[in-house]
């Protein structure tokens, strides 16, 4: 008796301790964790940002320099564990070199990862002009004189979103063909690197003097409530006189001058009304602009 006593304590003890060391059961479903789809990454000046934009799991992230091969896997090392909306930037990166990153999602719970996905990546510096100097000279011309560069290749200078042509590096250059009805020009060079990138655009604004260009009305506002028209537009310097058109049949026929930056018009119908407007000053009339009013 005393030994089945014995035999029947031994074996009570091993079933608890079975018990005492079983963990919760984890659902099957839980283990197909899904590819890695929510990731954003961007090239910037610090390095590579990687953003993880998944809900629930955590972004496991490797490398490797595209010289190794492509086959070469033994080549990826771990970069970081980037947490849910949360974003992680790669800063042992060389300009002008192609990295694989390869992307698990990572589930700490069961200590489980999903199928990867590889995309490459080539960090370079982000283009921009060390030095640019940009000058409206003489009211009628634009310069522009990008500094000697390792990093930017060519500039393309685009004024009032005009492409108006390059400037070298190391050359003053300089663009007589400005537009004709803008009292402001707004100067933009892009950089390009080697490989046709763009960079950091240059920009540069520049208010004309409108009383020596004789520039059309500036800034015209229509306003229609009905069949009643009102145009309203910036008052210019030494007090010009403006020209009134209404375009019908493809002509302008002249309605009436006005020397003050208004003009009230009642229409016949409902259909829009085509204007065009003109400055006149010293006898010479400016270029006209056009404007529509319609209900």
């Amino acid at each position: 008796m005393i030994i089945y006593r014995y035999t029947a304590l031994i074996f009570l003890i091993f079933i608890l301790a079975a018990c005492g060391i079983k963990s919760d059961p984890v659902a099957k479903s839980s283990l197909d964790i899904p590819y890695p789809t929510a990731i954003d990454y961007a090239i910037n000046s610090e390095g590579v940002s990687i953003y993880n934009g998944s809900d629930n799991y955590t972004l496991f992230v490797e490398r490797a320099d595209e010289n190794i091969g492509f086959f070469n896997l033994a080549g990826f090392k771990r970069v970081a564990l980037i947490n849910p909306k949360q974003v992680f930037i790669d800063t042992d990166v060389v300009n002008n070199r192609l990295y694989k990153y390869r992307f698990r999602h990572y589930y700490g719970r069961i200590k489980t990862y999903s199928p990867a996905i590889i995309k490459t990546i080539k960090y370079y510096s982000p283009i921009k002009h060390a030095n640019i100097n940009v000058t409206y000279e003489r009211n009628s011309r634009v310069c522009v004189y990008p500094s000697l560069s390792d990093v930017v290749a060519k500039t393309i200078v685009t004024i009032n979103g005009v492409k108006a042509g390059e400037a070298k590096n190391g050359i003053k250059t300089c663009f007589d063909e400005l537009p004709v009805n803008s009292a402001t020009l707004s100067v933009i060079a892009m950089p390009y690197d080697r490989d046709n990138n763009t960079g950091i655009p240059y920009q540069m604004n520049f208010k004309r003097d409108t009383s020596t260009l004789n520039l059309p009305p500036q800034n015209v506002v229509v306003k229609r409530k009905g069949n009643d028209i009102i145009l309203t537009w910036d008052k210019e310097k030494n007090n010009p006189k403006y020209n009134i058109y209404i375009t019908e049949n493809g002509k302008d026929k002249f309605i009436k001058q006005v020397d003050v930056e208004l003009f009230r018009y009642t229409a016949k119908d409902d259909k829009c009304v085509n204007f065009k407007l003109a400055t006149v000053r010293n006898k010479k009339v400016s270029k006209k602009i056009a404007v529509s009013a319609c209900k």
